[in-house]
């Protein structure tokens, strides 16, 4: 018996279908983000999540993710294309496309891309929380 495929559902999201201005993303008026495309697709919000986050981040040349924290989840972030810099606690660490890093709850980290030429985009999920909110976020002082 052939199952019905369908196109539409409560659980699926897209990367177009989450684009915002930048003035109506999570992020909005958060302290350290810079000119980053932030894309939040699994999130309480867009599909329900209890516990998840998952996300991808287009950071235009020039572009970063100044160092933070999230007291109340872990992140998993993977280098999709381009290349850039990880701060992973007190380490900054070269990453390309192929490469991923944990961040451990309440770790500091941050993002930047390297390349004065290339768009890095780097998929994202925090663990412990289904929000920006939820998970918290604690900007370093510089």
């Amino acid at each position: 018996m052939t199952r019905p495929v369908v196109d539409e559902h409560a659980r699926k999201t897209s990367l177009e279908s989450v684009r915002a201005p930048a003035e109506d993303q999570p992020e909005a008026g958060q302290p350290g983000w810079i000119d980053m495309d932030v894309r939040w697709l699994v999130t309480r919000e867009t599909v329900g999540a209890e516990q998840s986050v998952f996300g991808v981040t287009y950071f235009p040349p020039g572009s970063r993710h100044e160092v933070h924290r999230h007291p109340h989840a872990e992140e998993v972030e993977y280098l999709i294309a381009g290349a850039g810099v990880a701060r992973v606690g007190d380490d900054d660490v070269a990453m390309v496309a192929g490469d991923a890093v944990f961040v451990p709850r309440n770790d500091l980290h941050g993002f930047r891309n390297t390349s004065e030429t290339e768009t890095a985009v780097m998929a994202w999920s925090y663990h412990g929380a289904a929000s920006l909110d939820e998970a918290g976020y604690i900007p370093e002082p510089s």
